[in-house]
């Protein structure tokens, strides 16, 4: 609630954005238009091909007959298997080509992306519309990742989700996570395509059960404040308003977005105050919605145990853990980049600090000392294996998208 007078501050705000966790009427279920957009690049071939087939196979049988599905592959350029359908009219027949589908060329994600996202262009109005994005490999178009990312969040703008999935221990974590923080979805590193399985059959549940589309936050910062970092969001920046677009909820969803900021107190008095705004659209009521969510202020003291005394040590908790899950990121990359000595000393940096967090925050203790579990382990492997070796690559893209995770959510660890 308040700063130290004498300078510039940091500041952490927490935005939590909770859809209804009301029991929902067994007919209510959302109908589902997926365009799966699978990767048959040379890479692919053998046992991950396979597998990928039969989680698509099972995902067809999985999704309800109204439901509607497409297929899109792409290697060198993309194919349509199958057009946007409904499951029943399409289900058999797509037990009798996926089972054919072989793997050739190079990698062209962008062009796998355009082909997934056209064929829902003819999805009805109602439906909730998401395209899951698989591959083991790195993208060869020679297109920018910059130029990728700024059309999925045209489409997420108009309700279109982008979910990805990385297979193997080979593909390019940058480029699959910022695409699916560009489409407002879920990334995930899967070891083997066996699986690929669990990771549909989610991406159809959360489907299904969406009950608010095109979520967004927006934080309105008073003068003198800065955004240093925001970690859960893309945060869009606009003078001295933060825009954090969140897209889709299901029922019972949580997301978490926390604020890094820099706040002028050259003096005691008013720092002014931070205001929030929400607004979605309402799957049930068809609707859009706008919320205020309310000011904090935040005034400046000369008195550094009256600015202790004011903080709220449970928020203070969540949002530095949220912070050092990004550090633990930085740690894992060092390691990655043959730096050991440093990852190793920014591990236990970031362990000492969740314990520190453990004795001013007991209530959020369980939390932190699963976190804590996550960085020894970290800590482990950095000073047992080789980051170079398959199963030091394995342990990076497992571990940075647990890290990655525990920004959106406290339940990652």
């Amino acid at each position: 609630g308040r700063v130290l007078a004498g300078g510039q501050r940091q500041v952490f705000a927490e935005v939590r954005l909770a859809a209804d966790n009301r029991q929902l009427p067994e007919n209510s279920a959302r109908p589902v238009a997926m365009a799966l957009v699978l990767d048959v690049s040379g890479s692919m071939e053998g046992e991950k091909l396979v597998q990928a087939r039969n989680a698509v196979l099972e995902m067809v049988d999985r999704m309800r007959d109204a439901d509607q599905i497409s297929l899109v592959v792409y290697s060198d350029n993309a194919r349509v298997v199958q057009p946007l359908a409904r499951v029943r009219d399409v289900r058999a027949q797509l037990h009798l080509t996926v089972p054919t589908i072989n793997s050739e060329g190079g990698t062209n994600i962008p062009s796998g992306l355009m082909a997934g996202a056209q064929t829902l262009a003819e999805a009805p109005e109602g439906v909730v519309r998401r395209v899951v994005l698989m591959s083991d490999g790195r993208d060869g178009s020679g297109q920018s990742l910059d130029t990728i990312a700024a059309g999925l969040r045209v489409r997420a703008d108009r309700g279109v989700t982008l979910s990805s999935l990385g297979v193997g221990a080979d593909y390019d974590e940058t480029f699959m996570s910022r695409l699916a923080d560009a489409g407002r979805g879920n990334y995930e590193f899967m070891r083997d395509g066996a699986q690929l399985r669990a990771f549909l059959g989610r991406e159809l549940q959360q489907a299904t059960r969406t009950t608010v589309e095109r979520a967004v936050a927006e934080v309105t910062l008073p003068s003198g404040w800065h955004l240093t970092r925001a970690y859960g969001a893309e945060a869009q920046v606009t003078g001295q308003t933060v825009r954090l677009p969140v897209g889709a909820l299901f029922a019972g969803d949580e997301r978490r977005m926390v604020l890094d900021l820099t706040v002028d107190a050259p003096s005691s008095g008013s720092a002014g105050a931070l205001t929030a705004d929400a607004s979605w659209y309402a799957v049930q009521d068809g609707r859009d919605v706008r919320v205020h969510g309310g000011d904090l202020a935040l005034g400046v003291t000369d008195s550094q145990s009256a600015a202790q005394a004011s903080i709220d040590h449970a928020v203070f908790a969540e949002a530095q853990s949220t912070a050092l899950a990004a550090r633990q990121q930085d740690a894992v990359n060092a390691w990655r980049d043959g730096r050991v000595a440093e990852a190793t000393a920014l591990a236990q940096q970031n362990l000492t600090a969740l314990r520190g967090l453990e004795q001013v925050a007991p209530a959020a203790a369980p939390a932190l000392r699963a976190q804590a579990r996550q960085y020894e382990a970290d800590n482990n492997a950095f000073n047992t294996m080789s980051a170079a070796s398959e199963s030091g690559r394995v342990w990076g893209l497992q571990s940075n998208a647990m890290h990655r995770r525990a920004m959106r959510t406290s339940a990652a660890y």
